[in-house]
């Protein structure tokens, strides 16, 4: 069990070795698309939307966007860097097998593959956070809390991304998966209105979605407000049954 960490930490760090060499790079990718739509959103339309209500209690329209905001984070951080990051080191640059011809085995590969596509959306999420807590729109505490969550959500996308990579001929049936299932998550998972505005069954379908109760988990600890056990449920669920299956089908892709 020991060497195996050791290799899983070998393959991390490998990965925050290029991030570092190309930190700029990084830094756009990783934090500055989510203060775009923040200025957008949060500074914009938030001035003309009042509150809106969450868990029974009335929050201003910038809080309830902020906080859909690290659940965005999480969904296009984690699934992007995974699906199309993941295809370009299996398909193209062939990193993958390079890493497993060394002592680290194909199953510490592609865990390590996983643990830091979910850091790096988890840095994402980290900094919406730190913002909406400056500005006073979210329980500090809350915040502390559901920091070291968004890494068990991150880890749920990347998950979900590695496994459409691992599915993928060509680059460009990525866009698939994007659009039929990531997209829809990200308009009518709750980002930017309350669930309870949409019509019964495409909540219900939304639920089906594991946005969804990342975001309730999001909202009830940065506003206080209940979080329904069904909601940890689900993201228990998802957490373990998209990083295995994603790890399943890309190693069975990799020693065809």
């Amino acid at each position: 069990m020991g060497e195996t960490f050791w290799a899983i930490r070998c393959v991390y760090f490998r990965y925050l070795a290029v991030f570092r060499k190309n930190v700029l790079y990084s830094l756009m990718t990783t934090i500055v698309e989510p203060m775009l739509y923040l200025l957008s959103f949060g500074f914009g339309l938030a001035t003309m939307i009042n509150e809106v209500g969450v868990g029974g209690k009335m929050i201003s329209y910038r809080a309830f966007v902020l906080s859909g905001f690290v659940g965005q984070s999480v969904l296009f951080q984690g699934f992007f860097e995974a699906a199309y990051g993941g295809f370009i080191r299996m398909y193209y640059q062939k990193i993958f097998k390079a890493m497993a011809t060394t002592p680290v085995t194909l199953d510490e590969v592609l865990w390590g593959e996983l643990t830091w596509d979910a850091t790096k959306g988890t840095l994402s999420a980290g900094m919406v956070l730190l913002i909406g807590s400056i500005l006073g729109d979210f329980n500090p505490w809350g915040a502390l809390i559901l920091f070291p969550l968004c890494y068990v959500f991150c880890f749920i996308f990347a998950g979900l991304g590695l496994w459409v990579s691992s599915l993928a001929s060509t680059i460009e049936q990525l866009a698939y998966p994007q659009y039929l299932f990531v997209f829809p998550m990200f308009l009518f998972g709750g980002v930017y209105f309350p669930m309870d505005r949409l019509p019964p069954i495409v909540g219900k379908v939304a639920w089906a979605l594991p946005l969804t109760p990342c975001l309730e988990i999001t909202r009830g600890l940065l506003f206080n407000v209940p979080i329904g056990w069904y909601c940890w449920a689900l993201v228990a669920f998802w957490a373990v049954v998209l990083p295995w299956t994603s790890h399943g089908a890309m190693k069975r892709r990799l020693v065809k």
